[in-house]
């Protein structure tokens, strides 16, 4: 199947591949003949502006330098080529007899080093340049390169308008490096689209491989689990230890028949039962339950072993020593019930015997070791270290730990020496190990000098932690890998900002060239009708301009992390940038902290900028602010002519009331990043009153108040 699935993979991939290529070449050729023909509407209305009785006084010679014909076509040429930055060029060829083509007029200023004075030759003009003047034809060529540089030029000849003759060719260049740009932009998201789909699909494919590789090793896993279920069921009964299974509701779920000796209880009695707390004493209940509660909710904080007194069913009580744990991935604990009657009252007496020393040890979740020094012969060894290294108490007494095949990292082993040596103890120590099997790991260790019969031990207690570690390890990975793909996101997050810039950079440089035009029909056409046309036209069009840039302001919100800023300073600073002139700015805010957006200084300079536009009356502007239960209260008021009633909520749109929506619109969305909200409260007629309202965690005092 995984053969199949990358069989399906490689054709996906191709096929993708294949479609994006087919797409981005159409792409281009159709971005490339769209710029051809705005570069040809471009010439053409040029070529339409040029009164054709001008060019044909022209002589090709210097002499037309202090022609006011050839004055008046150059600054008409300029003030075109000025109106789009894209146009490099604009100049008017002539032809000779001969088949010469000369410059009648170049656009460019005299002092400039690409200026071609009238009657300079041009002998690079181009087959279809020449062709121009023997057809009449109007087109486009390039890119071509001269002496100046490589361009894409349009051509459009100009007519004698009564013989009909080519006089001369009007020629418009574009740089072909803007050119080539624009096309690649064209081209950029049917680029994009493809790699994304191979992402996608490589993603989708890789994810179904991980599903069948985890359903394989689930039905292993399965396996393997009903295979230790069988044992250990036979080591629950042959343990030789009274030992329970509890529920997380406290019910008794399964206990062994060293449970019913112990108690004199039987299965029925358990059955009948609800909670293992109905065998425990009444005085040790309390603090049963608080370790159950611990172990359920903070398994690393809870006690695995404690005492207890257990009530049997004869009424007699025995002390219980009992050691608990999870088991692994459930909410079910594990009891074993070690009855210490016998050593509780014998304890005081025997506090040193080997007897109390070995039950302690044996029954204890963790391995213990205990060695003698300075030789480091094993004195002793419990069950869990037993089954730790797979091997038996005959085996490793007498024994050195490196003769156990386990052996710790020279390094540690040194560095826990040392320790133990100076200060008579270490706690919870790292230690690296390889055991007999090659397998490296990681011990968590913690070892004291003790003295038993006034000999002296280190008694070492060790915990596994190489799972841990890796699970740690894989954290850290995970974390990078998370880390990685949010700089990807944020890459290509960037990535879209610019192509957002540079398609508002190109539009409004095309608005540009209309309002430049339009201004052109207005100079040229001043017939009463048209310039109204005209005038509405000129209007739109700053209107759309209006837009795009409102665009960029609204693109910036939210595009970086928010952060704390000094109140008083931001209102200072904005206030420093307008001119106040005879109203007077009081701040009633000290050492007060503000979280927001980074763009957060516009919304007080909108506030302030918009008083000093409409307030008309106002001669002092004021900000102060007041606590509301855990919230704050930012409050702007000014003693100017207000906000009417019927438009309080209407000035936070976008385009509303005296060109104040914009600002007040932004500003609300900036606060709103953090939580913040704003609101007009002001009484018309008597000033307007913004209040802005900051949640809990989003302010905060420098200095205690």
């Amino acid at each position: 199947m995984m053969r199949n699935l990358n069989r399906w993979l490689i054709i996906a991939i191709i096929v993708i591949l294949a479609s994006g290529m087919v797409l981005t070449l159409w792409t281009v050729q159709r971005e490339e003949n769209l710029l051809r023909g705005e570069l040809l509407t471009k010439t053409r209305l040029v070529q339409g502006s040029i009164d054709t009785g001008l060019v044909k006084a022209l002589t090709g010679t210097e002499a037309d330098l202090v022609s006011p014909d050839y004055q008046a076509l150059k600054e008409q040429m300029r003030q075109v080529q000025s109106a789009d930055p894209l146009i490099r060029f604009i100049y008017i060829l002539g032809q000779r007899p001969d088949g010469t083509v000369f410059f009648l007029i170049d656009a460019e200023p005299p002092e400039s080093e690409d200026y071609s004075p009238p009657g300079q030759v041009y002998p690079e003009a181009s087959p279809v340049l020449l062709h121009a003047f023997s057809s009449g034809m109007e087109t486009t060529e390039g890119p071509v390169t001269d002496r100046w540089g490589t361009w894409v030029s349009g051509l459009a000849p100009i007519r004698d308008s009564q013989t009909g003759e080519v006089i001369a060719v009007v020629g418009t260049d574009t740089d072909a490096r803007d050119w080539t740009i624009q096309i690649i932009i064209a081209s950029a998201p049917a680029v994009i689209a493809m790699l994304l789909l191979v992402l996608l699909l490589l993603i989708f494919f890789y994810v179904q491989q991980r599903n069948d590789r985890e359903r394989e090793i689930l039905t292993a896993s399965e396996a393997a689990i009903k295979e230790s279920e069988s044992r250990y069921r036979t080591v629950f009964e042959s343990t030789g230890t009274a030992m329970l299974i509890v529920e997380e509701d406290t019910t008794i779920a399964f206990a062994n028949k060293e449970f019913f000796r112990l108690t004199g209880y039987s299965q029925d009695d358990i059955d009948s039962r609800k909670s293992w707390t109905e065998f425990v004493f009444k005085g040790d209940l309390e603090k049963m339950i608080a370790q159950h509660r611990i172990r359920r909710h903070m398994p690393e904080d809870a006690l695995r072993q404690y005492e207890f007194r257990l009530i049997t069913k004869s009424g007699e009580l025995r002390n219980i020593l009992l050691t608990v744990d999870m088991f692994p991935g459930t909410k079910r604990s594990i009891a074993s019930l070690n009855d210490i009657t016998s050593r509780k009252q014998m304890e005081n007496a025997l506090q040193e015997s080997e007897e109390s020393f070995r039950m302690l040890f044996e029954e204890s979740p963790v391995p213990i070791l205990l060695s003698e020094i300075p030789s480091g012969s094993i004195a002793f060894a419990n069950k869990r270290f037993l089954r730790y290294i797979d091997m038996s108490l005959d085996q490793v007494i007498g024994k050195r730990g490196s003769d156990l095949g386990v052996l710790y990292d020279p390094d540690d082993q040194d560095r826990l020496t040392a320790a133990v040596m100076a200060n008579g103890s270490v706690d919870d120590m790292e230690v690296r190990f390889v055991n007999r099997k090659g397998i490296t790991g990681i011990n968590l260790v913690s070892m004291r000098i003790v003295t038993l019969k006034n000999k002296p031990y280190s008694l070492t207690v060790m915990q596994d932690i190489t799972e841990l570690k890796v699970l740690e390890a894989q954290m850290v990975y995970n974390n990078a890998e998370l880390n990685k793909y949010a700089d990807t996101l944020r890459q290509t997050n960037d990535k879209l900002n610019l192509l957002n810039t540079i398609t508002r950079h190109d539009i409004l440089n095309q608005l540009t060239v209309v309002l430049g035009y339009l201004e052109i029909m207005k100079m040229k056409f001043p017939e009463p009708s048209l310039q109204e046309y005209v005038d509405k036209e000129i209007h739109a069009a700053q209107n759309i301009q209006t837009q795009i840039l409102f665009t960029k302001d609204y693109q910036d919100i939210g595009a970086q992390s928010p952060q704390w800023f000094d109140l008083k300073k931001i209102i200072l600073t904005n206030a420093a940038r307008l001119t106040l002139s005879t109203v007077r700015l009081v701040v009633h805010i000290d050492h007060l902290e503000l979280y927001g957006d980074p763009l957060l200084e516009k919304v007080f300079y909108t506030l302030i900028e918009n008083t000093l536009r409409h307030g008309k009356t106002v001669t002092t502007i004021e900000f102060s602010y007041r606590t509301l239960q855990e919230d704050l209260v930012v409050i702007y008021e000014d003693n100017g002519e207000g906000v009417p009633a019927e438009h309080k909520e209407a000035i936070f749109l976008r385009k509303f009331f005296k060109h104040t929506g914009f600002g007040l619109f932004l500003s609300r969305t900036i606060l709103g990043i953090t939580g913040m909200t704003i609101r007009e409260t002001g009484e018309p007629g008597k000033g307007a009153r913004f209040e802005i309202l900051v949640p809990a965690g989003a302010f905060r005092f420098t200095h205690a108040e």
